[in-house]
């Protein structure tokens, strides 16, 4: 189903938000009566993805790989690179026809073989499909912007190559590095104010040998360089109206009259998991927000970032229609915009503007150049899976003793305090054993009895193991926390629900702490300062300390909000990788004895 402009296509929407649906060409008779026929406008076409997050493969889970059916409640199994190219290949037009992304190409919740394989999987498959340039996502930075730029961008290895990165890809050479453009104008250095990448790129289409330019502003999630994944203290951030408005002027002065945002965040329609992937009932998500700020200037706008599908015609400021879309994410949609533009100014003629949402169904042959190289680096990833990472010489699990410790919790801990002294003094370490909120890093096991991959041996952690089973995708912070915040922190893993019963959400800590807390107490008061001591030193409330944790946990979304006014962060390595060279720094790991904590009580 495609979605047309048409004058009088807005409607209210939910909540009393301006929503809209195509109710088919209604052309201003002003224009129409002013500009050539339709036979001599300049027909183009904008392909657009988002939010892929290294699916190569077809994903197999339901919130990854399957979509409404025609009725809405039929479903369709959906996505993989092979099947993306071939309905990429009927979709494309001989002439005219441009193919990128709103962002999160890889990071973020891919598959495991893709993070083993530092990413470079996804990229050549990428490459392979002839990504022309990208939005920057948030999780583009979840290794470190000195990694998207160096590795991702310019092929240095990281580490050792062939060890850690610079793996052979299918056709033998090293890894060869992006070979699509990365845009945002909106992610700064903190230092200079200066945009990290470039905030636009200029594509030129032809018609009866002219050229015409199109702009492309693109803008990324603001909360980017605080985000738990992509906390970088490197980076800044500006509102995402205010940069894709002072770039569309910029842009206008040099003579770019067809101008499209592609912004790396979102919304979504209401009962989306029901909703058709054309549907326009878009109901909740900032950028409905962006729709009514970003200047009549623009033409179009590509979201992504929330992982949904929509396909509406929202009205820019002055009140006039222009499409808002977004097609889902692990490659479940190919969304295709038709824009036509006015060959003696080359502004487009937004009523005659198409959009359309095709689901990449498994109904077609998958192509067979991009099916082997997924095949190649599945292969791979299987082989990275089963290679040996380190050793133990006992049962690493989640299972909380009586005090709330867990081997698994206290070797999180004892990884952070270790990766963080690799950069700096720290005092040390904790980690969130059971979290009051959110999702739990230490919640896997590392168990000493072989398992059933073929290179599994007792006592033996293998790469997969050592990647699926402790961390989720955060960098390790060190950051700066009076002994007030610690304390109160420390009184917050115990927190009244409103039923009245109490929780206790344990942290765990470094080797190097011993604490008592005292649970005959009310909660708020279960914390005395000379009983929870680092090296032996009780806590100073006035002393400054230097705190290494998950970025996730100090930014207060497991719960404990008193650790969220840290100030001087530092971002050391992520977990996944930090954990596999703790793993060669210490040949055997013991699980603790679980002596950190005791409970009073």
């Amino acid at each position: 189903m495609e979605r047309r402009i048409g004058r009088r296509a807005v409607l209210a929407g939910a909540g009393g938000v301006v929503a809209s649906v195509g109710l088919g060409v209604s052309a201003y008779a002003s224009e129409a009566g002013r500009r050539p026929p339709s036979g001599e406008l300049v027909d183009v076409q904008l392909l657009n993805i988002t939010d892929f997050h290294g699916n190569n493969r077809t994903p197999t889970a339901q919130i990854d790989g399957y979509l409404p059916g025609p009725d809405g409640q039929d479903t369709l199994h959906v996505g993989g690179a092979a099947y993306l190219a071939t309905h990429l290949r009927g979709i494309r037009a001989r002439e005219n026809s441009i193919f990128f992304s709103a962002g999160d190409n890889f990071g973020g919740g891919q598959p495991l073989d893709n993070k083993m394989l530092s990413d470079e999987s996804t990229v050549e498959v990428l490459n392979a499909l002839g990504l022309q340039f990208s939005a920057l996502g948030n999780h583009e930075f979840d290794t470190g912007v000195d990694y998207l730029i160096d590795h991702m961008m310019k092929a240095k290895p990281i580490g050792v190559p062939g060890r850690d990165s610079s793996f052979r890809d299918s056709t033998g050479r090293p890894y060869q590095g992006i070979k699509f453009g990365y845009y945002s104008a909106n992610i700064l250095w903190r230092k200079s104010g200066r945009p990290v990448f470039a905030p636009y790129n200029v594509e030129w289409v032809t018609h009866r040998g002219r050229r015409y330019p199109i702009g492309f502003i693109h803008l990324t999630v603001a909360d980017t360089p605080t985000g738990s994944t992509s906390y970088n203290p490197k980076l800044d951030s500006i509102e995402t109206a205010v940069a894709g408005n002072r770039t569309a002027a910029f842009l206008k002065r040099r003579g770019v009259r067809a101008l499209v945002v592609v912004v790396h965040d979102g919304a979504q329609q209401a009962d989306n998991w029901h909703a058709p992937i054309n549907g326009a009932n878009v109901a909740t998500g900032p950028a409905i927000k962006l729709a009514a700020d970003l200047t009549p200037e623009i033409c179009a706008i590509v979201t992504g970032h929330w992982h949904w599908w929509f396909n509406a015609m929202l009205p820019d400021p002055n009140g006039v229609p222009r499409p808002m879309v977004e097609a889902g994410h692990a490659g479940q949609i190919i969304n295709e915009i038709r824009l036509k533009l006015d060959p003696r100014t080359g502004e487009v003629v937004r009523d005659l503007t198409v959009s359309t949402n095709y689901p990449v169904t498994l109904d077609v042959t998958p192509d067979p150049r991009i099916a082997r190289i997924v095949d190649y680096w599945t292969a791979f990833g299987e082989r990275r899976y089963g290679t040996v990472a380190g050793h133990l010489d006992g049962d690493f699990t989640p299972a909380l003793s009586v005090s709330g410790e867990s081997t698994m919790g206290e070797l999180g801990a004892d990884l952070c305090l270790w990766s963080a002294r690799r950069n700096g003094p720290v005092d040390f370490a904790l980690v969130a054993a059971k979290p009051i909120t959110g999702s739990n890093a230490v919640a896997g096991s590392l168990l000493y009895a072989k398992g059933s991959n073929a290179n599994d041996a007792d006592g033996v952690i293998l790469y997969g193991e050592a990647y699926s089973q402790l961390g989720y995708e955060n960098p390790v912070l060190t950051v700066s926390l009076t002994g007030q915040q610690i304390h109160d922190a420390l009184e917050q893993q115990w927190q009244t629900a409103a039923d009245g019963t109490v929780r206790y959400g344990p942290l765990n800590f470094s080797a190097n702490v011993r604490a008592t807390f005292d649970t005959r107490r009310t909660v708020g008061d279960r914390v005395d300062p000379a009983g929870f001591r680092i090296d032996d030193a009780p806590l100073d409330l006035t002393k400054t300390y230097r705190v290494a944790a998950l970025a996730y946990t100090l930014i207060g979304a497991d719960g404990y909000k008193a650790l969220s006014g840290f100030t001087d962060p530092y971002r050391n390595g992520r977990d996944h990788e930090e954990f596999i060279d703790y793993l060669r720094a210490h040949p055997v790991i013991t699980p603790s004895v679980r002596d950190r904590i005791r409970l009073l009580s």
